[in-house]
């Protein structure tokens, strides 16, 4: 007969990736864990890891059994936890998102949830990597990765625009000469300013450029923040220019703080996707976080 200790630290490894943090979660001694692994694995009767030298990488059983059991070990930590206590705790749900998006636009929609939320800010692949890992149970995602136990649902769209300090504007003839069509002289004078951007690879910006002038931007950035926030900032105190989401921008824009530089014929944007695992598609907290991010 199968310990329920033993599917508790099984559970632990495979979110921490370690013995060693799923011990510390559990408050428990490596060795105990080591052991209750062990035996559930002789029980099972095949390895539900790969042992790597500083990770624990879940098999193909070991995610099959993951996903047969958390959602039944979860609920009935959560009955334990409310025993004596004469009231029931509303659920969690471990939410992943962009720091920017959740605040500006994602914060707003959440207070119908009956929820306990936990929120963890990061890049899409940071995040999907704890999503596959069990981490976490829901995040808002910048691009579709490919994985065959996650499914990724549309939930919005985010429009781009190039912006500058307030005191700068694009020449009039090279706008009027990008509305004829050419864009060289613009995309040279664009490129000989000093820009802004979210990290070394230009990623925001490198969007932009492609779409806009079919080739990767040929420069580098003069300031690199990794925060939306701290760029809008240093945009509008003169550091340079760059190119943010429109939810950031509008409130400044309209107030003469930042100046819209340039407008391409067709606007660029970047799909938002709701990403879960497949087995919780019917998971009432999943199924209530895409009604509230669709509506």
């Amino acid at each position: 007969m199968v310990d329920l200790e033993w599917y508790r630290s099984f559970i632990a490894v495979y979110r921490a990736g370690t013995v060693s943090g799923a011990a510390r979660s559990l408050l428990l001694t490596q060795p105990a864990v080591t052991q209750h692994l062990a035996a559930l694995e002789a029980a099972v009767g095949e390895p539900l890891f790969l042992r790597a030298p500083r990770r624990m990488i879940p098999t193909a059983r070991g995610k099959e059994l993951y996903n047969q059991v958390v959602q039944a070990i979860e609920t009935l930590e959560q009955v334990s936890q409310n025993l004596g206590t004469g009231q029931e705790h509303p659920p969690l749900l471990r939410c992943g998102a962009p720091r920017e998006y959740f605040q500006e636009q994602m914060l707003k929609r959440l207070h119908s949830l009956p929820y306990r939320l936990w929120l963890q800010f990061g890049e899409t692949a940071d995040l999907v990597n704890d999503l596959e890992h069990g981490r976490l149970e829901a995040v808002v995602a910048t691009q579709q990765l490919a994985s065959r136990d996650l499914e990724f649902v549309h939930v919005d769209e985010e429009y781009f625009v190039l912006v500058g300090p307030a005191t700068l504007a694009v020449p009039e003839e090279l706008q009027e000469a990008a509305a004829r069509g050419e864009r060289g002289p613009l995309e040279e004078w664009l490129a000989g300013q000093r820009w802004v951007g979210y990290g070394p690879e230009l990623p925001i910006i490198r969007r932009f450029w492609l779409h806009c002038f079919e080739r990767r931007p040929p420069f580098q950035a003069a300031l690199v923040l990794p925060d939306l926030h701290a760029i809008r900032l240093a945009i509008e105190q003169g550091y340079g220019i760059s190119v943010l989401p429109d939810y950031l921008c509008r409130g400044l824009l309209e107030e003469g703080r930042l100046r819209l530089l340039w407008e391409p014929p067709q606007p660029v944007t970047n799909e938002l996707w709701l990403a879960y695992r497949r087995i919780d598609r019917n998971d009432a907290r999943i199924r209530a976080l895409k009604r509230v991010l669709l509506s």
